[in-house]
């Protein structure tokens, strides 16, 4: 959408999607929480790893946020679980990511397209 002459539109998040990961403190006994981006180990170059997001603001990009969360857990030792939450001018709620596995990216049209540009 374009700014009619001399007014600028700012898009605005108003939800996030947000992928809580459990991991291990101390010991076995003790974990917690975090919000995290996850990482893995870089295929290529065995002495990097990648960082990959795990916080989106789009609906559209949950499914994909939820495949890449499953990975996460599957081959990073120390992370065995997470939770899905959305983010919103009415709290926190907790998200089932068994819907989100389900679904394909074509139940979301309702949504616009993701565009990117310069900024």
């Amino acid at each position: 959408m374009k700014p009619t002459k001399g007014e600028k539109t700012v898009a605005r998040v108003t939800e996030i999607y947000v992928a809580v990961f459990t991991v291990k403190v101390f010991d076995d006994d003790l974990k917690a929480e975090t919000i995290l981006a996850g990482f893995q180990n870089d295929p290529h170059n065995p002495k990097m790893a990648r960082a990959r997001a795990t916080i989106e603001t789009q609906i559209s990009a949950v499914p994909d946020l939820v495949a890449m969360c499953d990975e996460i857990v599957k081959q990073q030792k120390g992370i065995e679980t997470y939770r899905l939450l959305k983010f919103d001018n009415k709290g926190i709620h907790e998200l089932n990511p068994d819907e989100f596995r389900r679904l394909e990216l074509s139940a979301f049209r309702q949504y616009p397209e993701d565009r990117w540009g310069l900024c």
